[in-house]
């Protein structure tokens, strides 16, 4: 999988040499580093494509973060995204995308998602986007030996999304998931939210600060239900 992530990212890098006024990519490096009563080490990067059209949107971009705890590896958790817009200014928008993640710690050796769906744009202006959608979402997890849950899963997700510029410096930003499956309504359900405020530093770095809350119902035994994760990234833009 790892070489997918590079091949995706080397051939949309490619795309943006032709086509300059529409594509452009990040690079992103951030993490912690604490000691005292408690020594941990946190890192994470990421690196990602856009390409913004009235007719057609893409996003590919990919992450990895690893953390130590008094010597101990705690995290160690490597994300890949795509994803596709189809009239993303539009009232009505269709999109599909698809990720993979990679989280030992989490119970699973490789988890991907596929996703189809629509969007309706709430409310919108040049200072703020306002929208929800809906998707059919299916889901393959490779969970490790020693636990023994669904694979595959198909479920419904529902987000919400907003973006608000504060001023011309400080944006807002807001997302949240709720993922049901169709196996099991109330039982097996997921919900991820993350809020992010961003701060520009120049015409082209910014430094990103995440809150981020992720809750799912049915995990293996031993592995945690919830996660709350902050994170401060320092974005390079090209």
């Amino acid at each position: 999988m790892r070489k997918v992530f590079v091949i995706m990212l080397m051939m949309a890098t490619v795309m943006t040499v032709s086509a300059q006024k529409k594509w452009s990519y990040n690079l992103g490096f951030g993490g912690e580093l604490k000691s005292g009563n408690v020594n941990t080490t946190i890192f994470n990067t990421s690196a990602g494509v856009e390409r913004n059209d009235s007719i057609l949107s893409f996003d590919a971009n990919a992450s990895y973060v690893y953390g130590l705890k008094d010597g101990d590896e705690f995290e160690n958790n490597l994300t890949g995204n795509l994803k596709f817009d189809l009239f993303q200014y539009d009232r009505w928008s269709p999109f599909v995308s698809y990720s993979a993640n990679r989280n030992h710690f989490k119970g699973y050796d490789w988890r991907h998602t596929g996703l189809a769906g629509v969007k309706y744009r709430l409310f919108w202006n040049p200072a703020c986007d306002y929208s929800l959608s809906a998707a059919y979402v299916f889901e393959y997890t490779d969970y490790l030996e020693q636990y023994d849950l669904r694979a595959q899963v198909s479920r419904l997700s529902v987000r919400f999304k907003m973006r608000h510029k504060i001023n011309d410096y400080v944006s807002l930003k807001h997302t949240t998931f709720y993922t049901p499956s169709f196996y099991d309504f109330t039982g097996d359900w997921g919900l991820n939210s993350t809020t992010s405020l961003s701060t520009k530093l120049s015409s082209h770095s910014s430094l990103d600060l995440n809150f981020t809350y992720d809750y799912h119902s049915m995990v293996p035994v031993g592995v945690k239900k919830a996660d709350i994760i902050t994170s401060a990234t320092l974005k390079i833009k090209f």
